[in-house]
């Protein structure tokens, strides 16, 4: 479901459910695996679930995000794409700065929320565990747990829905397609 929302704002992008639940897959699958191999979290349906639903539901709003950059960019910078080919860079080369771009705005919102953690806003996850009595240093170290996961798992999905999409605005002769 997660990919299918996400691929809803890629209209126009070949493959775009596709590609969606592979970044999820493996952005939440890296990041999880991780903690639970180090024993940050243990291998129990009380912290793997909820944790990996807010991670989830995290990357599918940034690869969102992404798409729709994406089909912007490509848009309003088409002839500087089409110049750069035809000066012999490769599709790689020319939609550098347009893959660049809109990594940072899947990015954008999770690192943002990230520099005001406990400043300017309190985490729901974090109160909730406060005001079920767990100690205050505790629940902010889940919380900083799931704020360190969430940026690796959206920074990855992004990472991969970009290096998979770009590819599909040009055709097997290099041409940008129209």
């Amino acid at each position: 479901n997660a990919a299918y929302n996400s691929s809803k704002r890629g209209k126009g992008i070949p493959y775009a459910l596709w590609i969606s639940w592979f970044a999820i897959t493996v952005g939440a699958s890296i990041t999880l695996l991780i903690l639970l191999l180090t024993g940050v979290l243990n291998f129990t349906a009380y912290q793997v679930i909820p944790v990996g639903g807010m991670v989830i539901s995290g990357a599918m709003v940034a690869i969102g995000l992404c798409y729709r950059q994406m089909l912007s960019n490509f848009e309003l910078r088409q002839q500087e794409v089409e110049i750069k080919l035809a000066l012999g860079s490769t599709p790689k080369q020319a939609s550098k700065a347009i893959v660049r771009d809109v990594i940072k705005t899947g990015l954008q919102p999770t690192v943002d929320s990230a520099k005001t953690l406990g400043i300017v806003a309190l985490p729901g996850m974090m109160t909730g565990l406060i005001l079920a009595g767990m100690p205050p240093l505790e629940a902010v170290k889940y919380q900083m747990i799931v704020t360190f996961m969430s940026l690796s798992t959206i920074s990855i999905a992004c990472f991969i829905t970009c290096q998979l999409a770009y590819r599909t605005f040009f055709n097997n002769r290099n041409q940008l397609n129209r």
